[in-house]
């Protein structure tokens, strides 16, 4: 007996809202090719199907062109530039020549450990991130003047509340809208698939004839190399955020040698070399929307 063909189904709901639009996207084309009347799919679960994946398209498309959203991608290059200058200018103080400074940045280097690399995190986290970070700082005022970053936190504070500000103002534009949240329209595309995958299933357990079997046979193939296609995509994006996470987690624990000093040629260090990655890098290019947008 032939081992019948099962429809996989990813969990789709964690896909970002364009992976989300263009998986649904791409199953509809697949079965649209097919007679409909040998999947017993009626034109009205096409049609509603159709409908909730043009909804999100709308979505997608509406949040892109968003003047706040691109406000918040100008806002948050420019929060990542003083977050990397202050980073960046603790981490360099490590090895000052002047014994307090270098202690001021061994100490804000342990208080800001949480917070490297934050500038690639997900807008919205990196908000909040940015929130406790300004907390910490606002703690150790002392060695904050003592580096001269007294004026790049309150920039960074001052950046950080209008970005704020922003995600407000374009959820109350989101609100007007006559278009529904992302939240609402992906579970109606979710579900019209549901019901037409079912469908798919069925009319291969019972159809009458051979040539119909290998067809929907053929499509459930089809079906599920788009399933696993879109689900690898999702895990390496997941696997990529995991390493970039993990890599600034562990890139605080190194310790460089100190450099050698003038007076003590005789000394040699142990090779490695001050610096070494620690700091962040800014750059991060998405829409800002863990909001997801």
């Amino acid at each position: 007996m032939t081992k019948s063909k099962k429809i996989v189904r990813p969990n789709a709901s964690r896909f970002d809202n364009a992976h989300h639009t263009e998986y649904h996207r791409a199953l509809y084309d697949a079965v649209e090719e097919v007679d409909k009347q040998k999947l017993h799919v009626t034109d009205e679960m096409l049609k509603t199907w159709r409908a909730a994946i043009d909804t999100e398209e709308e979505i997608n498309r509406e949040t892109a062109a968003s003047i706040y959203t691109q406000q918040l991608v100008e806002k948050d290059r420019e929060r990542d530039t003083v977050l990397s200058f202050i980073l960046g200018t603790i981490n360099v103080n490590r090895y000052s020549t002047v014994k307090n400074m270098r202690e001021a940045s061994r100490v804000l280097t342990l208080v800001l450990k949480p917070y490297r690399g934050i500038q690639e995190e997900g807008f919205t986290a990196e908000t909040a991130h940015v929130v406790g970070m300004l907390h910490d700082l606002d703690k150790q005022s002392a060695e904050v003047t003592l580096l001269g970053l007294d004026t790049s936190v309150e920039q960074l504070r001052t950046l950080n509340t209008d970005y704020e500000k922003l995600l407000k103002q374009r959820r109350t534009s989101e609100m007007a809208s006559a278009l529904p949240p992302s939240k609402v329209a992906r579970p109606k595309t979710d579900g019209a698939w549901d019901i037409i995958a079912d469908q798919i299933y069925a009319s291969y357990l019972l159809t009458a004839t051979d040539a119909d079997r290998d067809l929907i046979a053929k499509l459930i193939a089809d079906v599920n190399k788009i399933s696993a296609d879109f689900k690898e995509i999702h895990n390496m994006t997941i696997a990529q955020r995991a390493a970039a996470e993990k890599k600034k987690k562990g890139g605080g624990d190194k310790k460089p040698s100190d450099p050698k000093k003038p007076s003590d040629p005789k000394k040699p260090d142990d090779g490695k070399k001050p610096g070494g990655g620690d700091t962040p890098k800014p750059g991060r290019e998405e829409d800002p929307g863990e909001d997801q947008v």
